[in-house]
């Protein structure tokens, strides 16, 4: 009786806690989207979009979501695009149509799932933007390397900082490099008087094209009444694109010293068939 019951016990304590399904937390990201095509810095923005999303305690907590907000297009459902995740980003020419549709209000997030029929809601006081200045670039120094990046070698790529907006409870400087595969190379959540990320030799391939994005990101984070967290975004992001080059493999230092000796080695000799005919 004593080891059915330690049995029990101990099958207890492995036993890991279920989350209560709910929702994590509610945000709305605006983005203006600026291409850098040379070493100097882009000047105005190419477009803009805005996502409104949802987060899930945990995986498949919900099978819908749908937002009301003061905007043209409410209410809107969320597609879900990872199992806790949801979000729905229109794209637009300019700022003023990004901030006509997603306008400055109250936000009301209702989440479903269709087999437990269990429900929860959120709520998003949306009343202000919190935008940096600054528009992200890298350094021409490092714009021009990118492109016939010899692979091998590693590199350290260079950009601007940014002053976050007064009215942003964090900010965060991310610079990732994509390909047709996906992400190749991130480095996220750096503070915003960040100037340069560390590309170790070998992270990328030979003779492939590249994108890469750098991003200025102010967040205002809150909760609404229920505990429930909330953030706004205004993130200003860089895009740009480049091709490596070959990859061409360094010596090895033992080898770089033996090439150098032979080297010497083959001066000294033709100093002496020099010395031997001048004789």
């Amino acid at each position: 009786m004593t080891k059915l019951f330690l049995t029990f016990a101990f099958a207890a304590l492995a036993t890991p806690a279920v989350q209560a399904a709910g929702i994590q937390y509610v945000d709305i990201f605006k983005n203006g989207v600026y291409n850098q095509t040379s070493g100097n810095a882009p000047s105005t923005a190419a477009f803009y979009f805005a996502n409104i999303e949802l987060t899930s305690q945990n995986p498949g907590d919900y099978t819908g979501v749908s937002v009301s907000y003061p905007g043209p297009g409410s209410p809107v459902s969320l597609p879900m695009t990872q199992p806790s995740f949801f979000s729905y980003g229109p794209s637009f020419p300019t700022a003023a149509a990004m901030n006509a549709a997603v306008p400055f209000g109250t936000y009301t997030y209702t989440a479903t799932n269709s087999s437990t029929m269990a429900s929860a809601s959120a709520v998003l006081n949306y009343t202000a933007d919190a935008f940096t200045s600054a528009i992200p670039a890298l350094s021409a120094a490092s714009f021009n390397a990118l492109s016939g990046l010899n692979p091998d070698t590693a590199l350290s790529i260079g950009f601007n900082s940014f002053a976050p907006n007064a009215a942003a409870s964090v900010a965060y400087t991310f610079f990732s490099i994509y390909n047709s595969n996906g992400t190749a190379f991130s480095d996220g959540f750096l503070a915003p008087g960040t100037t340069s990320v560390f590309l170790p030799a070998g992270t990328l391939a030979a003779d492939t094209t590249y994108t890469f994005e750098l991003d200025f990101s102010d967040r205002v984070n809150g909760t609404d009444l229920s505990g429930i967290n909330t953030e706004v975004g205004s993130d200003a992001r860089t895009d740009g694109m480049f091709t490596t080059g070959d990859a061409v493999m360094a010596p090895e230092p033992g080898t770089a010293s033996l090439a150098g000796l032979a080297v010497m080695a083959l001066a000294a000799c033709l100093r002496k068939a020099k010395l031997f005919r001048a004789a």
